[in-house]
């Protein structure tokens, strides 16, 4: 083992050490479909209207909603073309019933064909299997969607991020860059296809390999996209006039391609830090990543004085593939929650785990500001996480998780016990 290996190891566990004391929730495990098929994405909306959240489960072959609370399972849409592999909710005509966007024709390897995109949406009964709207036949290796304002308008626009450029070729597809783009609804009737289709890229920056994407607001009131990608974050804004302006934001993984850069990306909200004498950096949002794709490392961002400061939290990960943010202690800073879907040392298990950030009580200038860490395993080799967020399911106030497996096939709800129970 080299000696920065042994530096890495000594600071993982003096930062466990200094933190474990920590008050911090435990989580009640419940199955909500112990054969689900495999597991390609999650997410949770209001189905019914009933104040709720539910949540969806998009399988290779299906789209299920699970009411809440009870989790009855209601069939949305069998398969829809080959293979699905992503979903976005958001409420595109006001009703209070939510539209589901679906990637589907997934094929990992296939740049030249392959690749679709459909709209569900309910009918009089949610109950019953759903509308299905083609929005693309064919657009390879679509692979990530998000709803996001891009330019402060109010209505959405959906932003598509295929995995590879059409046309790239192995080993590592760097060949040609990926085509970001985003679909504009008709304003009258939203279910009508097709979508105004607009690019997304500037001279300045390129992406290859892009595994996710993820909106954030800025102060001007226009969503800001984050990509992940061989070259990093990458950040693409539309400014007044309509341009796109973009760049890399942080490098990710310093390594070589197909090693470089990072696969998962999602922003934390701004802390409510109330320590004496604090600075305002240490309030600002952080980044959460999985480096690089389906990698090992489980990575934060923290902005400091003269730019952005990367922590490695553990690179012990095998097939990283999840990322998120939520203040599941509700100390007022957001947690990481972090997924991988194979097995890994020592235990030889997949995982789902948070890790709970520790800042300097000390702000002397200069010093880091995440000073340690705690991990606390939620789920120990019973989720090969494939997706997974957080949410708060039953009203408490206490951020819950809910997850889907890929080889485990299943999708669990965690709930968040709060301090109390310790």
């Amino acid at each position: 083992m080299g000696r920065g290996r042994l530096a890495l190891v000594a600071v993982w566990f003096a930062a466990c050490a200094n933190a474990q004391d920590a008050p911090f929730p435990t989580f009640r495990a419940e199955v909500v479909n112990a054969e689900a098929g495999t597991g390609l994405a999650i997410t949770v909306a209001d189905i019914n209207s009933d104040g709720r959240p539910d949540i969806v489960g998009v399988s290779s072959k299906d789209v299920y909603w699970y009411e809440n609370p009870d989790w009855t399972p209601h069939l949305i849409a069998d398969t829809l073309k080959n293979s699905n592999v992503c979903v976005a909710a958001h409420d595109l005509n006001g009703d209070g019933t939510p539209e589901l966007a679906v990637g589907a024709d997934w094929q990992f390897n296939n740049t030249e064909s392959g690749g679709a995109l459909f709209l569900l949406h309910a009918g009089d009964d949610v109950r019953k299997p759903w509308n299905v709207v083609t929005l693309l036949d064919e657009e390879p290796t679509l692979h990530r969607i998000r709803w996001a304002d891009v330019d402060g308008d109010g209505p959405k626009e959906l932003i598509v991020a295929p995995l590879k450029g059409v046309g790239s070729t192995p080993p590592n597809f760097d060949d040609q860059p990926v085509k970001l783009f985003l679909l504009r609804p008709d304003a009258e009737d939203p279910f009508k296809a097709p979508w105004t289709e607009e690019l997304i890229r500037s001279r300045r920056n390129v992406t290859h390999v892009m595994h996710n994407i993820w909106p954030r607001r800025d102060p001007s009131g226009k969503d800001v996209i984050y990509s992940a990608s061989y070259e990093g974050i990458s950040t693409f804004k539309r400014d007044r006039r309509g341009r796109w302006r973009s760049g890399v934001f942080v490098e990710g993984n310093p390594e070589l391609i197909p090693r470089s850069g990072a696969g998962e990306i999602k922003t934390s909200a701004p802390g409510t830090s109330s320590e004496e004498g604090a600075p305002p950096y240490i309030n600002s949002t952080r980044l959460a990543t999985i480096e690089p794709w389906h990698g090992n490392q489980a990575v934060v961002y923290a902005y400091e004085p003269g730019g952005f400061k990367r922590y490695v939290l553990d690179d012990s990960l095998r097939s990283g593939h999840a990322v998120g943010w939520a203040d599941f202690d509700r100390d007022g800073q957001d947690e990481v929650l972090v997924g991988y879907r194979d097995k890994a040392p020592p235990g030889n298990k997949a995982g789902l785990q948070i890790y709970d950030l520790h800042s300097a009580t000390d702000w002397k200038q200069g010093e880091p500001t995440i000073t340690d860490w705690t991990k606390h395993i939620i789920d120990d080799g019973g989720m090969a996480t494939e997706d997974a967020l957080a949410a708060d399911m039953n009203g408490d106030g206490w951020p819950d998780v809910v997850a889907f497996g890929r080889a485990t096939h299943n999708i669990k709800y965690y709930e968040n016990m709060g301090l109390e129970s310790k």
